[in-house]
Order: structure tokens, then C-alpha cells, then sequence
């Protein structure tokens, strides 16, 4: 049906908010009991575009809600205000990645429409990731990076971020993290300009130099100091704190418990991944056989997404090579908390955990360790790779083929708030207490 009158339509949103804050979403239809569609379209850092949609029913004012008003239909169920912006999709044929690591503020469009598509209002909104009393600089020394801290603070924890095989610099969660009053460095250690293309014979002590930066900032208290990393970016961190007993809190999320080798391109070299004084670290061999290039073919063929889980799980056969291997985090000197999803389709979290949690039995700090183990969550779905109230990665998809990462948007959704609340708390513990 056709609204013809929608001179006094209104919707009411704040129109900058953080991230952090609840989505409220009202709209003045005139129009009682009446279904409309309501759409919500953004941009990521790669300007790609993303869309969700949903039909409401107003109640008997006109009004629709998104706090009380469940969608009839569309991208989500139930009564989640939320829903509308963790259940947005890529706007093309493919599932595609939300990259969103720089700091800057994510804007969307709101717009309501009839049921035959014509728009009758539309808003625009953003969302930030620190508010002004943040000071967001860039640092180029000895290392690259970005640094963010609130202004005027003194002796304040110092905290570094690593990303993963896709050279992110989680410049977004850094910013997110300043603002409980940490400085906080989202760092790059591979594909930019000055540093190695790919994830291959990385210094530990480049990670070092990074937290000599820190150390040395006359707002920084040196003895309050703490890593998280990401994927590849978690085994970084777990080695560099097991041969750098500076740290007094270490998260690793979605992380391994193997060294593994190099990567150039997303896929494996024969060169070792990290070193330190010169010295490579030896390696777990992952081989590569016909049966999985005859499945990368059977998915290619079906056109279903591709998991190179069952592979991993079938290279990870050998407990000698496991434990040869094994990052040493028994020789971590402080607190370790691991972030994982029992669905990822990236890192077989089950072998990873039974390796760590047996190295870590008479761990110094075994009564503080913490393993979080997220069910039904995928490789997208902790901080700091994903944050509160933003669009969900579960696959992304190319010409060829579609890698899945596990998970579902509502369940990483609730992850990405879970999680950023463990990692508060768990810092909070160890960095802001005496």
C-alpha cells in the first residue's frame, strides 16, 4: 500500500552517539497499525556497501519503536534494537567482510519506505569510537603505529594491540579502549609501507620497541603494561610476553597455541613467521594433500562456503610435533586470558585449549588465567577484531569462492559485547587496581 501523505513523518535518532549506546529509533508515522519497511544502508573502510531491512507494524498512534516494536519480518527476529545494525549484509552478490579498523565514525541512513518501496523519510546518524577528550596521534619510530589516550590523564596503563593475517591495525578498538583510560597503541607490524609484506621473520623485539615507546611517555605508568592480539596476532603477543616478563596482563583472542610458519598473501611460506635475538623460531610443517585441494574443488563446484577447519584438525594429528611446537606460554609472567568461539572455522579452538590449559597447570598465575569459551561463535566475533553494535562477519566471499569463519550475526553480535566487557574487566583487574 502506498502511503500518500508523509508530509509529517518523523524520525527521531540521536545523530552522534558511541558505539557503546543503545540504538534508539523512533518514528512518527501518523499512520496507526499501518506495516512499513524500514531500511538501513553504511559504508566500511573499503566502501563497500552494506544493507539490512525489516517490515514494522505502528501501534495504535502511529508510532514504531525499535525497542518494543518487533519486526513482522526482515533480517532479524525478535525485539532487539540492535538488530538492525548487527544484521546488515553486503550489498552485493557475495557475503563480503565488515572491515572497519580505522577510528573514524561509521555513518548510516535510515530511511522508511512503504511496502511498494517508495521512501517517505529518510535520517542520517553516526556512531564515533572516542569523543573529543581522546587524542588520537600517529607514530612512526622504530615501529608504525596509532596512538590513542585521553587528554590530561597521567600514569596511565599502557596496552598494545595486534591484528591477524589480514595486516589490520585495530585503530577502532584502541580508540574504544583509550576512552576507559588506558593508552592504548593499535600497531602494525606487517603490510604497510616500511615493513614486510607478509608475516614472515617478524622481530619480537620490533614488539619491543613499540612498548619502549610506551614506557618512555611521561603520561604512561611503565609498570602497568599489557598486550592483546588477534589470530596470528595472538601468537605474537603470547611469544613475545613469554621471552618479555615486562607485561602485567596478556589477551589472546581466536589464538593458536602452535607456532606456525610465515604467510605472504594469506597463504603459508617456507620461511618461519617470527625471530628473536636473529633466531627464527622453528615452525609447525602444515602439509597440504590432495583431499584438500579435491575439497577447495567440491566447494568451488557446490558453490557452498569453504572451511579449512577439518583440514587443520587433520594436519594437527602428531602430540609430539603439538608440544615440540607449542608457543611456551608457561614462561609467561603475568595473568593470560584467551578469547575463543567454538565455532571458528579458522583455528581448531579445542586443540589450542587442551594444549594451553596443559602447559598452564602450574602456571603462576593458574587461579587467574582466564579461558573464555564463547558456544556457537565463530573467528569474527571477540574483541578485538570485532567490536559492540556493529555489522557481523561470518563469510566472505571473492569470484571463486566463499571462506566461512564461523559463527552467526546474532551470536557474534552478543560476543562482540560479551567480550568487551571480559576484556574491561579483565584489565581492570590487573592494570587499574593497586
Amino acid at each position: 500500500m502506498q502511503i500518500k501523505d508523509n508530509s509529517k513523518i518523523e524520525i527521531i535518532v540521536n545523530e552522534r552517539a558511541s558505539i557503546l549506546e543503545p540504538f534508539n529509533v523512533q518514528i512518527k508515522t501518523r499512520h496507526p497499525e499501518t506495516k512499513f519497511e524500514i531500511a538501513l544502508e553504511t559504508k566500511d573502510d573499503d566502501n563497500k556497501e552494506f544493507k539490512s531491512k525489516a517490515v514494522f507494524k505502528s501501534d495504535k498512534t502511529g508510532l514504531i519503536n525499535l525497542e518494543t516494536n518487533g519486526p513482522i519480518s526482515g533480517d532479524y527476529e525478535s525485539i532487539d534494537n540492535l538488530g538492525m545494525i548487527w544484521s546488515m549484509s553486503y550489498a552485493g552478490k557475495k557475503n563480503r567482510m565488515f572491515n572497519k579498523q580505522s577510528s573514524k565514525p561509521i555513518k548510516f541512513e535510515l530511511k522508511l519506505q512503504d511496502l511498494d518501496g517508495h521512501i517517505l523519510a529518510s535520517k542520517s546518524f553516526e556512531r564515533y569510537f572516542f569523543s573529543e577528550k581522546i587524542i588520537k596521534k600517529d607514530f612512526k619510530h622504530d615501529f608504525l603505529g596509532t596512538g590513542f589516550y585521553p587528554e590530561n590523564e597521567k600514569e596511565l596503563p599502557g596496552v598494545i594491540i595486534l591484528g591477524g593475517s589480514d595486516a589490520s591495525v585495530h585503530e577502532s578498538a584502541a580508540a574504544l579502549l583509550a576512552s576507559k583510560g588506558y593508552f592504548v597503541l593499535a600497531l602494525a607490524y606487517f603490510g604497510k609501507e616500511g615493513l614486510p609484506k607478509g608475516i614472515q621473520n617478524i622481530p619480537l623485539e620490533y614488539v619491543d620497541n613499540a612498548f619502549v615507546f610506551l614506557e618512555n611517555q611521561p603520561n604512561v605508568n611503565k609498570e602497568k603494561l599489557a598486550i592483546i592480539g588477534h589470530s596470528r596476532g595472538a601468537e605474537l603477543a603470547l611469544l613475545y610476553a613469554s621471552k618479555f616478563p615486562k607485561l602485567k596482563a596478556v589477551i589472546a583472542s581466536a589464538p593458536s597455541s602452535i607456532i606456525f610458519s610465515g604467510i605472504d598473501n594469506f597463504q603459508p611460506t617456507s620461511n618461519p613467521a617470527w625471530t628473536y635475538k636473529g633466531v627464527p623460531f622453528p615452525y609447525y610443517p602444515i602439509k597440504s594433500g590432495f583431499k584438500d585441494t579435491f575439497t577447495i574443488f567440491k566447494h568451488l563446484i557446490l558453490r557452498k562456503p569453504y572451511s579449512n577447519i577439518e583440514g587443520m584438525k587433520n594436519n594437527l594429528n602428531d602430540n609430539e610435533k603439538i608440544k615440540l611446537y607449542s608457543i611456551p606460554v608457561q614462561e609467561i609472567k603475568s595473568p593470560i586470558m584467551v578469547l575463543a568461539g567454538t565455532d571458528d572455522h579458522v583455528q581448531p579452538v579445542e586443540i589450542f585449549i587442551e594444549r594451553m590449559k596443559l602447559d598452564l597447570k602450574n602456571h603462576e598465575y593458574r587461579k587467574t588465567n582466564k579461558f573464555i569459551i564463547h558456544q556457537g561463535a565463530g573467528h569474527f566475533s571477540a574483541f578485538p577484531s570485532n567490536l559492540p553494535n556493529l555489522p557481523q562477519t561470518t563469510e566472505e566471499g571473492n569470484a571463486l569462492l566463499t571462506f566461512s569463519f564461523g559463527g552467526t550475526k546474532k551470536v557474534n553480535a552478543s560476543v562482540a559485547v560479551q567480550s568487551w566487557q571480559e576484556v574491561i574487566t579483565f584489565l581492570g583487574d590487573h592494570l587499574l587496581k593497586d
